[in-house]
């Protein structure tokens, strides 16, 4: 992991998660590229020719300029940031854009090989005047890259101790075996969580324990089997009584409605949690 794609919409949201990225890139020595996305104003032809009212023109170009200003301005206050918590040996480059958010994010993580992608949220849709809510869902619909979100009242201490929510199914192997070798080299913790619905739930995960944990690089990381009618309260309840920095969510692509029922979990993580979540779309 060398190059991480910070997503910043100048909010005091972006600025939170903006020390998050800040200290996985100084943990894994690696760059950051900060970037903005000003949103174009176009009305589109069934032959994709492209059209600009001569009034929407007018206030896309006043938009530009506005934020223009005010990236210019968040430039200044994310390097004070930087230069607040010590963090000034980190690389970074600053990228200013107008299109559209998706379009770029893709190209950019394609063009410039990203690792990770780090972006603040509410998960409630209602943080994002400009850029994020809708686009967080997006984002965690299809990226392949890992994503690491930042709820809106998340205060950052460390990043250090690591849990990750698993099913405990093949999908997972590669996943946790990838974030164990690289937390082992920062001497970071990691622990794993099943959250069962019931008793009966609960007795064929710790059948399958040992199997999985047979697949996993270091069997000694450790995996905890918790009963919850409810998974995130599940989640939520394991993370206040297990110091946890960062939790990790691995969505499997199965059918559509296994997929979305794993991306509604996400949603409301981030929307009730107060843990930083760094969402895997597994392949397998």
């Amino acid at each position: 992991m060398k190059k991480i794609l910070f997503l910043t919409d100048f909010s005091e949201v972006a600025e939170n998660a903006f020390i998050y990225a800040l200290s996985v890139a100084e943990k894994l020595n690696a760059e950051i590229n900060i970037l903005h996305i000003a949103h174009i104003i176009e009305a589109r032809d069934e032959d994709e020719q492209i059209w600009v009212h001569p009034i929407a023109q007018l206030l896309q170009q006043q938009q530009q300029t506005d934020e223009m200003i005010e990236y210019n301005s968040e430039v200044k206050k994310l390097k004070k940031i930087a230069q607040d918590n010590h963090k000034m040996n980190v690389p970074v480059e600053f990228h200013f854009e107008k299109g559209y958010f998706q379009e770029i994010v893709d190209d950019y993580i394609n063009d410039l090989d990203i690792d990770a992608v780090v972006m603040g949220t509410s998960g409630a849709n209602t943080v994002d005047k400009k850029l994020f809510g809708s686009n967080t869902e997006k984002l965690i619909n299809h990226l392949e890259t890992p994503l690491l979100a930042v709820p809106e009242h998340t205060v950052y201490t460390e990043v250090r101790n690591f849990t990750i929510a698993v099913m405990l199914n093949e999908s997972e192997y590669k996943i946790v075996n990838r974030l164990a070798e690289r937390l082992s080299k920062s001497k970071d913790s990691i622990k794993c969580v099943y959250v069962a619905e019931n008793e009966k739930e609960a007795l064929k995960a710790e059948a399958k324990k040992e199997q999985w944990k047979a697949n996993i690089s270091n069997p000694e990381i450790p995996l905890e089997i918790v009963i919850n009618s409810d998974v995130i309260d599940g989640l939520n309840d394991f993370m206040s009584s297990n110091q946890t920095d960062v939790l990790g969510v691995i969505h499997r692509h199965k059918s559509f409605v296994q997929r979305l029922f794993s991306i509604n979990y996400s949603k409301r993580l981030l929307r009730y949690s107060n843990t930083a979540l760094l969402i895997y779309n597994s392949v397998l």
